[in-house]
């Protein structure tokens, strides 16, 4: 199975304050996962950050204390297990960009930029550019998701 799975066509319907989150797609989440980690699925928790998206503790109460289907927030454990797993992960990243979604860089478009900058940066600080390794894993995939998302078939 890809691990990227098919709940992602699911969280491409969020929405920031009735807005559709049409740019928080697959490759934005995937972009977003490889810069963090390498988008590892044998990422665990290092130095308080878990997960293929190096999710926060503060990060994930932010976003509402999102859990796999049969858990609960208040389980010792729940967020680490939540943000460990890809499609749960995805999860607390939506919730984040529903709560935040802004246009951090200035442009006039709320884009996959703009989330991968909320982030990195939070939300109430967004505005932060993205720099070194980070940036240069995001934006290699994200050229690279968009010449592959321009190709047909036929």
């Amino acid at each position: 199975m890809h691990p990227f799975g098919p709940s992602l066509l699911l969280l491409s319907f969020a929405t920031v304050n009735g807005a559709f989150l049409s740019n928080l797609n697959a490759t934005c989440f995937r972009c977003i996962c490889d810069a963090s980690t390498g988008c590892s699925t044998s990422t665990t928790c290092r130095q308080s950050y878990c997960g293929p998206f190096s999710i926060s503790r503060a990060y994930w109460m932010d976003a509402g204390r999102v859990v796999l289907p049969t858990d609960e927030p208040t389980r010792w454990g729940a967020f680490e297990d939540c943000a460990n797993d890809y499609d749960c992960a995805t999860g607390i990243v939506t919730q984040y960009m529903e709560k935040y979604g802004t246009d951090c860089n200035g442009d006039g478009l709320v884009d996959c930029v703009d989330y991968t900058m909320l982030h990195v940066n939070g939300g109430p600080r967004c505005q932060g550019a993205l720099g070194g390794t980070f940036a240069s894993r995001f934006y290699q995939c994200l050229r690279a998701g968009k010449r592959d998302s321009s190709r047909t078939f036929g």
